[in-house]
């Protein structure tokens, strides 16, 4: 167990996730963990649910906690850095999950000369099963948050420029797969599946799939081509999707996501 205490700023649906899945595999006790949120019902409601502690204040979360983890709302983190930054004190360190702000722009906002490890966690972390990326220069800091995100699914460390194209595959990556499902519950709809029954195909088509792809020691190409059989119904919809440049298109926009992500990065001067 870590023998840090945590301390959570924001008590939304991915803070809360986290959390959880560090109760869940056992990597902080409960009492080592607090959590703080400007809206106090909803912080209260969270520490009584998950056997946590309730920091009535921000002033109380710095004192009881030594890692600081911030996820608030990204645009909530100016005024808050700027009502507490008195209460940084060495010894503290943060993590961020806040979406576009870089390790030097926390930093900037607390005016601080603390340890800060920069997290991108995906939606995956409701379910124990996100990817996440870290990165920071304090290696103590680094390897408390990679056994952080370890209880809510599987961690690289990765330098802080590839930021952006993590951003494009891997934090706006659940979307691509809830689209793809999509469409495939849409096309069994309108050929008169009733509309539960073309999610279910849909759903567990697409959880077999990634199964199969996280435990195999091969490349997804090489499992696309096992299951694509010569002149097969396969084979018949897969060169359709070649013929209508399905991947130059789906490349385009993954390079859009990421030029969005550093547009949003280069206008957070916090």
């Amino acid at each position: 167990m870590m023998k840090q205490t945590i301390g959570l700023v924001g008590a939304g649906n991915m803070g809360t996730a986290i959390l959880e899945g560090v109760l869940k595999e056992r990597i902080a006790a409960p009492r080592k963990l607090w959590v703080y949120d400007k809206v106090a019902a909803k912080a209260k409601l969270f520490a009584r649910k998950a056997g946590v502690r309730q920091a009535v204040t921000a002033e109380e979360l710095f004192q009881r906690a030594e890692v600081i983890l911030l996820a608030m709302k990204p645009q909530d983190l100016p005024a808050f850095a700027a009502e507490n930054r008195e209460f940084v004190k060495p010894g503290h360190s943060f993590v961020s999950i806040l979406a576009g702000i870089s390790t030097a722009g926390i930093l900037r906002a607390f005016g601080k000369k603390v340890p800060v490890v920069r997290a991108m966690p995906n939606l995956g972390a409701k379910v124990g099963e996100s990817m996440t990326v870290v990165c920071g220069r304090d290696k103590k800091s680094l390897s408390c948050a990679v056994k952080l995100f370890f209880g809510c699914g599987k961690v690289l460390c990765l330098p802080e420029n590839r930021f952006d194209l993590v951003t494009a595959v891997s934090g706006s990556g659940p979307a691509y797969f809830f689209h793809l499902m999509e469409l495939l519950e849409g096309f069994g709809v309108r050929q008169g599946l009733p509309r539960e029954v073309a999610a279910a195909l849909a759903v567990q088509t697409g959880v077999g799939a990634a199964l199969l792809a996280r435990g195999a020691d091969v490349p997804c190409a090489v499992l696309r081509q096992r299951v694509t059989s010569k002149k097969g119904t396969t084979e018949a919809a897969l060169k359709v999707l070649k013929r209508g440049n399905f991947g130059g298109i789906f490349q385009r926009g993954l390079s859009a996501a990421m030029a969005r992500s550093r547009a949003l990065r280069q206008r957070k001067t916090v």
